[in-house]
């Protein structure tokens, strides 16, 4: 599917076509349980529309749609970036599915609420039924058809309907996400999606002590520990005595994020997908099939364990600095490029402003199967990896920067690195800072 092209002004698009393709959207299933976004998207297009040289505001987005009262405050109050960002996200899965082929898109650019209408080049035009010309036509003729022209009919349009709903649960994978997500849809070898989920020994006064021990665990959940004497236990000081007990059924927030992301992708191409927590995985599991990680080597004992063979990678801070001090380091960085990427924090408060991601598409433990690994710094940037990967705008972009690589020297394994702006615990701007192929031996 080619891309669409930018009109860069609202005027450059029909009024009319603009209000029709709104119209589409608002009734579409992608919206149909989201009327405050419904809300949010019919103001800042008719607003745009009426006043196509003013940019929209986001006082008046709070004031107008959301219900804020005339002393709104942008910097005590981030209810317009939070819905503008869940915007764009709808926005990217409404054009990924149902409206694949809407003859203009509707794109809210980072940094602005002005939407921007795009024509899509690959949409199918209109097709119009022109009436005989009234001389020269015979009158038609009617045909009787007996009982096996009827069975031999019902066949033919059973077929056509069957097919018909089959292209419609299956739309085709656009170009721009071939290179990343074409190994992962194979007919017959569903992947596997496996979450990190991080290891606790929880005290019988309700304390928490994250449990880092240097292999995966058969220990059942559960399970009484007698003491907290254990090099692999990160805890404050002050040590309680025990008994403790062993939990692995907590997850981060942005991985479960993501598995939903990961999950409603392959759901609408109607692929089926196969799910599991990182420390019930095995490696059995790995070396049959294709595997997409959600979660650094942080919390995935199982991933961190495999022999995946990286130019960027995520270093583990010490016991008394979890997650603060964890960073990616690039063990090959070009000159003039940092060696570290470390998370960036308001002076201030001490919270996350800047976060950073990385996509990793690596050869798998056998041969004929790849490796996916969405992650972050922190459990943020493992969701803002995710939903970079399937969204339409995030996967132009990587493609682009990946296309700068000569196709020669192009190799079809990759790390790419994402800088996420972070506000009130919200992943929000996602920017790839660069894309780095990966020349692995073939298998």
């Amino acid at each position: 599917m080619s891309e669409p092209q930018a009109t860069g002004r609202p005027q450059d698009v029909s009024k009319e076509a603009v209000l029709a393709s709104l119209q589409t959207i608002l009734h579409g299933k992608a919206f149909s349980h989201s009327s405050s976004l419904r809300q949010a998207l019919e103001f800042i297009v008719r607003t745009s529309l009426s006043s196509p040289l003013e940019p929209i505001k986001e006082y008046t987005i709070a004031t107008e749609v959301l219900g804020r009262t005339g002393d709104f405050d942008p910097k005590a109050d981030n209810i317009v970036r939070v819905q503008m960002h869940r915007l764009r996200e709808k926005l990217d899965e409404y054009y990924l599915t149902e409206g694949r082929e809407e003859p203009i898109r509707i794109v809210i650019p980072l940094g602005q609420y002005s939407p921007e209408y795009l024509r899509n080049t690959s949409a199918a035009p209109p097709t119009t039924t022109e009436a005989p010309e009234a001389l020269g036509v015979s009158p038609v003729k009617k045909i009787r058809l007996d009982w096996r022209s009827w069975v031999i009919l019902g066949l033919v349009i059973g077929n056509v309907i069957l097919a018909v709903s089959l292209l419609r649960r299956s739309p085709k994978l656009p170009s721009s996400f071939s290179f990343l997500w074409q190994p992962f849809l194979l007919p017959g070898s569903p992947p596997l999606i496996v979450y990190a989920n991080a290891a606790f020994l929880v005290s019988t006064r309700g304390n928490f002590y994250f449990y880092d021990p240097p292999t995966v665990l058969s220990m059942p959940m559960g399970s009484r520990v007698p003491t907290l004497g254990n090099q692999a236990v990160h805890a404050a000081r002050g040590q309680e005595a025990g008994p403790f007990y062993y939990f692995d059924s907590y997850t981060g927030s942005g991985e479960l994020v993501a598995a939903a992301r990961i999950g409603e992708f392959f759901a609408s191409y109607g692929e089926p997908f196969l799910i599991k927590r990182s420390r019930i995985a095995s490696y059995e599991d790995i070396r049959n099939q294709n595997v997409i990680f959600l979660g650094g080597t942080g919390q995935d004992l199982i991933l961190r364990n495999l022999p995946l063979q990286q130019e960027l990678v995520f270093v583990s801070a010490p016991p008394d600095q979890v997650p603060m001090g964890s960073y990616i380091q690039d063990l090959n960085p070009p000159p003039g490029h940092p060696a570290t990427y470390r998370l960036q924090l308001d002076p201030s408060t001490g919270a996350i402003q800047v976060e950073y991601g990385l996509i990793s598409l690596l050869p798998g433990v056998s041969a004929g199967h790849d490796v996916l690994v969405l992650a972050g710094i922190t459990t943020l940037g493992s969701q803002a990896a995710a939903e970079f990967v399937t969204s339409a705008r995030g996967m132009t972009a990587l493609e682009a920067m990946r296309a700068a690589t000569p196709a020669t020297a192009r190799s079809r394994f990759l790390q790419a690195l994402l800088e996420v702006e972070v506000r009130d615990g919200i992943p929000l701007d996602v920017k790839c800072l660069f894309v780095r192929d990966l020349n692995h031996p073939a298998r």
